[in-house]
């Protein structure tokens, strides 16, 4: 076989071991998700729900110290579009109510972790520790 020839044939087979090393295999996104700590010594009990399910709230009680995330999951894999998720809770620490809700956004996701959501945290807005907050940890 020629040199010729040998190049020929070698040249697909070097270009097919580049693309291969450059793809990486990459899970689908299946879930949107939302982390939250608590970094205050109150409890908080917060109403959440997703915007694509209005009527389907629910209750989670934060303790002090505690985090965990909350997740949607998508109608098919690697979905463009994630729902808005609110929160609604108390932000006065002192026994009186004020009531505050946020709208939050979580992402896009292969599995449902705290790690791999975006991430929130509730702190105490100000030295009295009287307001409570929640901030975007993940503020890009």
């Amino acid at each position: 076989m020629n040199c010729t020839k040998m190049l020929a044939l070698a040249a697909p087979l070097a270009l097919a071991v580049t693309l291969a090393g450059s793809l990486r295999a990459e899970a689908a996104d299946r879930f949107a998700v939302i982390s939250i700590a608590n970094e205050t010594n109150a409890n908080i009990t917060v109403v959440y729900r997703w915007a694509d399910n209005p009527k389907n709230k629910k209750r989670h009680l934060f303790r002090a110290g505690t985090r965990t995330w909350f997740s949607h999951q998508y109608a098919r894999p690697d979905e463009n579009r994630s729902p808005d998720f609110f929160l609604a809770f108390d932000a006065d620490s002192t026994g009186q109510t004020f009531q505050e809700e946020k709208r939050l956004h979580g992402f896009r996701a292969p599995d449902q972790t705290y790690e791999l959501g975006h991430k929130y945290v509730f702190k105490y807005d100000g030295p009295s520790k009287r307001f409570i907050e929640i901030y975007d940890r993940d503020k890009r």
